[in-house]
């Protein structure tokens, strides 16, 4: 059979991709995930009398445990899979990715396996933030 022929013949049986749910999903969680962490910035403010870049980094260790705890329950991949991106981009899903590491290799020790996957991202993170550092 020629490739345009079976093109042709399964094409009415291709799923229809929902780009617009699927953007407003990413953006719906995406945008909470954001409206958590300014939330916590203000308490963490008010509360704790923090100053701007201290309220940053308790934050940023807030939403790195949540994540991490969330994980193992299944919370997070339900999310994942609910919102795409929307829960991907955020750094949680560093969390995220070292948790599941060290959940997967537990029983070969968890120092072992933790940055498997998560290594490479913060490679990858670190090689981008200096390249970008020459131009600005």
């Amino acid at each position: 059979m020629q490739k345009k022929t079976y093109e042709s013949i399964a094409q009415p049986f291709q799923p229809s991709v929902p780009y617009v749910m699927n953007a407003m999903k990413a953006f719906i969680v995406g945008g909470l995930i954001c409206l958590f962490a300014q939330l916590l910035m203000d308490a963490y403010r008010f509360f704790f009398s923090m100053e701007g870049e201290q309220a940053v980094r308790w934050v940023n260790g807030t939403l790195m445990v949540a994540a991490a705890l969330f994980t193992p329950s299944g919370f997070y991949r339900k999310m994942t899979q609910f919102s795409g991106a929307g829960a991907l981009v955020p750094m949680t899903s560093l969390a995220n990715i070292w948790t599941s590491s060290a959940l997967e290799y537990r029983k070969e020790g968890l120092s072992e396996h933790v940055f498997h996957v998560g290594g490479s991202i913060v490679v990858t993170a670190v090689v981008a933030t200096y390249i970008a550092s020459l131009f600005l």
